[in-house]
């Protein structure tokens, strides 16, 4: 998610880096919003809340990745719309490890991506099956890649793994 949208927060004197990205807040309709992740784990959603605080809002429904057809939407002092066959692209789950990835970026460390690429052995024979575009490795889906279960990918084009 790091990307050129750079961003930093003044605290105690100290310059924290963050960055951003958009989301949906459900306070009565929903409203575009910008979510700011911070590299101390801090993020900002409307107010200043710890990594915890904001997994709270993501399962609350308060941040929405679930966009309801007929839903009232609107950016502040920009325009207002309906949703009509809405789609979305993330779940909070999703949304969550984004975020938490983030903040490994932002401080230098491994994310999700980097650690499940160290777990692939990607020239273990029998372990890569092709499937069109995307070489699918599979893993022993263990919960010691990030406290999670996941299953991942490589793309053959870039070699990214990519898990969830």
């Amino acid at each position: 998610m790091l990307t050129r949208r750079r961003t930093w927060r003044e605290e105690d004197g100290m310059r924290i880096e963050g960055t951003w990205r958009h989301v949906f807040i459900r306070n009565g309709p929903h409203f575009l919003s910008d979510l700011v992740i911070y590299a101390d784990g801090m993020v900002e959603c409307q107010d200043l809340v710890t990594l915890a605080e904001f997994e709270d809002r993501l399962v609350s429904g308060w941040v929405n990745t679930d966009l309801p057809e007929g839903a009232r939407a609107s950016v502040h002092h920009l325009g207002a719309w309906t949703f009509a066959e809405p789609s979305s692209w993330l779940t909070p789950d999703m949304l969550l490890g984004e975020v938490r990835d983030t903040i490994d970026q932002l401080n230098g460390r491994p994310d999700s991506a980097d650690r499940c690429m160290a777990v692939l052995e990607p020239s273990a024979p029998g372990r890569l099956r092709t499937t069109g575009r995307r070489c699918v490795t599979l893993t022993t889906r263990s919960p010691s890649i990030c406290g999670r279960t996941y299953s991942a990918t490589r793309t053959a084009r870039t070699g990214r793994c990519e898990c969830w």
